[in-house]
């Protein structure tokens, strides 16, 4: 590579680095060279030394691991702070009287809350997850509670709160509009799903984007210290994305953020479907180097867990208790199309949750219909999660221009909170078959992967993915031995891409993010081993010695220390 004019001085050169730069053309270097936010240089350290000037920052790195910023393409920063620390936080509550304690001190230390707000309770504490209003009424009688379960798809409400929500008996009830009843009365019990959660956020006021910032600056101050530069938040409204603006402007946003625009989800939907679309609509105020509002989120189904998701192959009868479940998607195949259509005309990608592969095969089908339609638009279109992604359909996946998609959570390993349940509904074949990365990597499409944090795992450690898109075992539970669908495993430099560039390129962003190239922003991290000479299985517990957003340090291990949010978790870094 050739540095720039001679009169060009660098801000900062780091030199005498072991530089991964995820561009396959140049794989490897020793320095890069910054000025004004992106990388100017990027080859030897003799070369960039020559960028020197008086006010030029040299950096020894003495032998360190660096490579590009890390992309995370599905996170809730925003739904995670106002279902827990925001309001009230049940982490560690993992039985029926641990929650109603922690919810009683909660009201009892809060009289002058209008609503007891809180999450996010865990999948298995109660039988068929379906906990009762009644054992909230009796600790809580006069003030509304609303409780988010882990997955975002189901909350638990008392007596006052399904009555202000205006959810009874005579509710007419679907695929989206989930009422568990009582089945002698036809009552509410107090379990509800998908998007009947928007009759309850519609009547829960909504924070001022002030009381936001604190919380999401701590969230986003842990993403850094995993190395993740670039997240996409799998929901927003206007609040959070508010509380972004003024972060920005007072120079305190550090991480990119691309956020998808609540429609039709469950989450964070506290205004009319025109009130979300006048938002999306006006985004642009919003739009910056590190603020990317371009993305709307559309859920297509629940989850297999819930049997929520379609299939094509009936759920197992010992699962569902009757014969022939196939599940379902939340929409009809036309009217994702038309959804599509109008999303891809604005200009703004669709970032669908599709887990059942039933329901990837109709949201590919709607996608390809928007493309004959609207043709080529240039926009950048994805789906999420992917679990159940049948591999017949990914060459239709590949051939469509600027469809990609994501795998998340990175479930593709025996995990405790997922493959009981999973092989519970599905069985031991299909759970599987679950994740096919290397065929989807095969096909030539782009593929990134995200956290999903705060469902599966209580961090988005993006080492845990890493190591077991390699292994497909677990990297830090030795109670759950064995591997997922290792026929799928992958190389590191595959995982490497996955988490960079790859990343980038879903997001249509590649130009200017993903990789350690000349004339891209310069986001970089350092690590405290070089995952080229270890074990594959010791790549989990990497630590993120710096991290480099923008040419500016952002994150420092010496400086910062440990960024973990209080998770009540055992799931700490290092510990294997």
């Amino acid at each position: 590579c050739k540095k720039e004019e001679a009169t060009t001085f660098a801000d900062t050169i780091y030199f005498n680095g072991k530089i991964y730069t995820a561009n396959a053309e140049q794989p490897w270097v020793e320095a890069v060279a910054i000025k004004e936010g992106k990388f100017i240089y990027v080859g030897d350290s003799k070369e960039a030394e020559k960028m020197k000037g008086e006010g030029t920052n040299l950096i020894d790195m003495e032998g360190h691991f660096a490579m590009p910023g890390i992309f995370d393409l599905h996170s809730h920063p925003f739904i995670t702070p106002w279902y827990g620390n925001m309001n009230l936080q049940l982490t560690g509550a993992d039985t029926k009287e641990k929650i109603l304690s922690t919810v009683k001190q909660y009201a009892d230390a809060n009289p002058d809350k209008e609503w007891i707000i809180g999450g996010q309770w865990l999948l298995g504490v109660f039988p068929n997850d379906s906990p009762r209003k009644e054992w909230l009424d009796d600790i809580v009688p006069d003030r509304p509670v609303a409780l988010l379960d882990q997955t975002g798809h189901g909350m638990w409400l008392n007596s006052k709160a399904l009555e202000l929500a205006g959810i009874s008996k005579e509710t007419k009830t679907s695929q989206l509009i989930v009422i568990h009843k009582d089945e002698a009365t036809g009552e509410p019990t107090g379990t509800i799903n998908e998007q009947t959660i928007q009759m309850v956020e519609k009547v829960i006021p909504q924070a001022a984007p002030e009381q936001y910032i604190g919380y999401i600056t701590e969230i986003f101050e842990m993403f850094l210290s995993y190395g993740i530069t670039s997240q996409q938040s799998a929901e927003v409204h206007k609040v959070p994305l508010d509380a972004l603006k003024i972060m920005e402007e007072k120079g305190d946003l550090d991480e990119r953020v691309f956020v998808s625009w609540d429609w039709k989800t469950t989450l964070n939907l506290a205004y009319s479907l025109e009130d979300i679309e006048d938002q999306i609509k006006n985004r642009a105020r919003y739009a910056s180097d590190f603020v990317y509002p371009n993305y709307v989120k559309i859920f297509a189904d629940g989850g297999p867990f819930s049997a929520t998701s379609g299939l094509l192959e009936p759920y197992l009868e010992s699962f569902t208790g009757k014969p022939n479940v196939y599940g379902g998607s939340n929409l009809s195949e036309e009217e994702f199309t038309e959804a599509f259509k109008m999303f891809d005309s604005w200009g703004v990608g669709v970032h669908v949750h599709a887990m059942g592969d039933g329901t990837i095969r109709t949201v590919i089908n709607a996608l390809e219909n928007m493309k004959k339609e609207n043709g080529d638009s240039g926009v950048y279109h994805k789906i999420a999660h992917n679990t159940m992604l049948n591999e017949q359909d990914i060459p239709r996946l590949a051939a469509l221009e600027g469809v990609n998609i994501d795998f998340s959570p990175p479930i593709w390993y025996p995990h405790k909170g997922a493959t009981p349940g999973l092989i519970a509904a599905l069985g031991e074949e299909r759970n599987n078959k679950i994740y096919p990365i290397r065929t989807a990597l095969e096909s030539g499409m782009s593929v990134g992967q995200g956290s999903d944090w705060l469902t599966a795992n209580p961090t988005p450690d993006p080492f845990i993915a890493i190591e077991s898109m390699i292994t497909r075992s677990n990297p830090f539970d030795e109670s759950m031995p064995g591997k997922v669908n290792p026929d799928q495993a992958i190389t590191l430099e595959q995982a490497i891409y996955i988490c960079t560039l790859g990343g980038a390129e879903v997001l249509g962003v590649d130009h200017v993010l993903g990789s350690i190239d000349e004339g891209k922003l310069a986001d970089m991290i350092v690590l405290d081993q070089n995952l080229f000479e270890i074990e594959s299985d010791e790549i989990y517990g990497t630590e993120v010695l710096q991290t480099i957003v923008g040419g500016k340090v952002v994150y420092s291990l010496e400086a910062d220390g440990d960024q973990d949010l209080e998770a009540g978790s055992s799931m700490k870094r290092g510990m294997h």
